[in-house]
């Protein structure tokens, strides 16, 4: 039975959500075996509090694939690590070391990884003044000896990876041409960026950097820690938009502040207006009829609160679930398919979604599936990792009614039912 989520630390959770909101910052690792040209890593604290405080780190390689990391620096003012995710850590007076997990030691070139954790001080809370990987000092430099290195935050394959096809769709002929969009990528058939609009400020938007012939279904995400930051999930939005989806996160390209719910219906509006609007290149593009709302943690308690628009078609709950009993009220006004993705027991919304899960409207179709990766998900991986490769079948499913991509998440011997590491539960749910 999941505790009482009165007595579940609200802080804590605030906290940690903020783990998606870090943006990556250019980092090369090495193996033992390795020379490392260069490397650099992004620290953050989204969220500080009388004694504690939240961390989150952000991993991105410029050099050879890595098969295994650790991360070394020092406090100088006396901070000691109390939890972290995503990895594992020692630490010996100012000094710590955190070390990958069993599932994320494995850094492509140009790929990033990300950990979090809590932490204590007292007195003053300044950032690391460096950091070495397996060794070597990151400066956010390659060493002109290394090999031609991509981007930070371009995507990547493993060796001997299929190139994804281009994107072979072009605009309506009465529409007008799209201006270019930033930091495209995704391994989907119509690769993807991100770009900005004068009607909706405080957003960042991610579709294909061709429009696909058939319009762009909507997908609308709150992040974690109910961060303003639009690109704090880039890898895993700019995948699902590179399968023909429109992705609108709340907040700019590295902005700061808080969000609130109503950023996701702001979001929906505009999408609504666009599809209409003469003169927008957006104009006959978006199928307004297919919309999903979606977010992580803080995010998820976003989407929870306008997921009885009648716009919305499906609602996705990633690593989140109510705070207090008073707010129980939004489940039972659910009447459209949801999904769970949770990031399995040692994720701190675990007890939370499981409650809401318990408490479900009978007959709701609903989807809860665990992956044991901590509350910081995979986001920050090349295309979103394992939740970016299962939001994007299951969007397929719900708002393109592909039913292949259904047979992921239907029946008892459904796709991520048979020799993964997903824990599945199922509700109500037909193909």
């Amino acid at each position: 039975m999941a505790p009482p989520r009165d007595r579940l630390p609200r802080v804590v959770l605030a906290s940690t959500v903020g783990l998606a909101t870090v943006a990556a910052a250019g980092l090369l690792g090495t193996t033992a075996a390795q020379a490392a040209p260069g490397c650099g890593v992004d620290y953050t604290i989204p969220s500080s509090w009388n004694g504690g405080f939240t961390a989150a780190v952000t991993i991105t390689n410029l050099g050879d694939r890595l098969t295994s990391w650790n991360l070394s620096w020092s406090f100088s003012a006396g901070q000691t690590v109390t939890q972290l995710w995503n990895g594992s850590v020692s630490q010996s007076g100012s000094q710590v070391t955190v070390t990958n997990a069993s599932y994320n030691g494995t850094i492509a070139t140009g790929g990033t990884v990300s950990f979090g954790f809590n932490g204590a001080w007292n007195g003053s809370n300044p950032r690391p003044g460096s950091f070495t990987l397996n060794g070597t000092l990151c400066t956010g430099t390659v060493s002109p000896s290394s090999p031609s290195p991509s981007p930070p935050g371009s995507p990547t394959s493993p060796p001997g990876s299929p190139t994804p096809p281009p994107s072979t769709s072009t605009p309506p002929p009465s529409g007008p041409t799209p201006p270019p969009v930033s930091s495209v990528g995704g391994s989907g058939p119509y690769p993807a960026g991100y770009e900005t609009s004068s009607g909706l400020t405080n957003h960042t938007i991610y579709r294909p950097a061709s429009f696909p012939a058939t319009p762009l279904p909507v997908f609308v995400w709150g992040n974690g820690g109910c961060s303003a930051n639009g690109t704090s999930a880039l890898p895993f939005l700019r995948e699902i938009a590179s399968h023909g989806f429109l992705a609108i996160s709340s907040g700019r390209p590295n902005g700061s502040g808080s969000t609130t719910a109503a950023l996701l219906t702001q979001a929906m509006n505009w999408a609504v207006a666009e599809n209409s609007r003469q003169g927008s290149w957006y104009q006959g593009r978006i199928d307004t009829t297919k919309i999903a709302v979606a977010g992580f943690s803080c995010g998820g308690l976003e989407a929870y609160e306008v997921s009885n628009d009648a716009r919305v078609s499906t609602t996705m709950i990633f690593s989140s679930g109510l705070l207090d009993d008073n707010n129980d009220f939004q489940l039972r006004r659910l009447t459209k398919p949801i999904a769970y993705i949770i990031g399995g027991p040692s994720d701190i919304a675990y007890p939370n979604a499981m409650d809401d899960w318990g408490k479900l409207p009978s007959g709701l179709p609903a989807f809860m599936g665990n992956l044991p990766v901590g509350h910081g998900g995979t986001y920050s991986q090349t295309n979103g990792g394992e939740f970016g490769r299962v939001a994007v079948l299951y969007l397929k499913w719900r708002l393109l009614g592909d039913r292949t991509a259904g047979q992921t998440f239907v029946g008892s011997d459904c796709g991520l039912c048979r020799n993964t590491q997903w824990t599945v539960q199922q509700k109500n749910l037909t193909l």
